[in-house]
């Protein structure tokens, strides 16, 4: 079954197929500018973030806020597999595949590291990221 979304009141029903394509493709091409917007938004989003870490570490604060917003240096143990190899023996004569997703499955790496354990092939790596709310 195929479901047609509602037409905007300008009616586009009675257009042509031409006029449809053309139609098609001004979305297409609003759409591909909100995208390249945002990619430019995000990355500056990203440059403000690396600016705000290094400012609240020189004045020593990992919370602060103004009347628009709140930030605050979120702090997080990854994994970073160093030897595939070994990781894979591990997990295989473990059968502890828990440690497995796509990547490295950090909340099971953190309980093995909490519990003393040592995995084969992985390294901890703090990453660091600025929480951000708008009040």
């Amino acid at each position: 079954m195929t479901v047609v979304a509602e037409l905007p009141a300008s009616s586009l029903e009675n257009q042509s197929i031409t006029e449809l394509i053309n139609h098609r493709a001004e979305i297409k091409g609003q759409m591909d500018q909100l995208n390249r917007q945002l990619k430019e938004l995000r990355g500056e989003e990203k440059y403000v973030d690396v600016l705000l870490l290094k400012k609240m570490d020189s004045e020593g604060v990992s919370r602060t806020a103004n009347e628009n917003a709140s930030v605050s240096i979120n702090e997080d143990t990854v994994p970073d597999v160093t030897d595939w190899d070994a990781l894979y023996e591990h997990v295989t004569s473990t059968q502890d595949f828990s440690l497995l997703q796509r990547r490295v499955s950090s909340t099971a790496y953190k309980e093995l590291l909490k519990m003393g354990e040592v995995v084969p092939g992985v390294a901890p790596r703090s990453v660091r990221r600025v929480n951000f709310r708008k009040l």
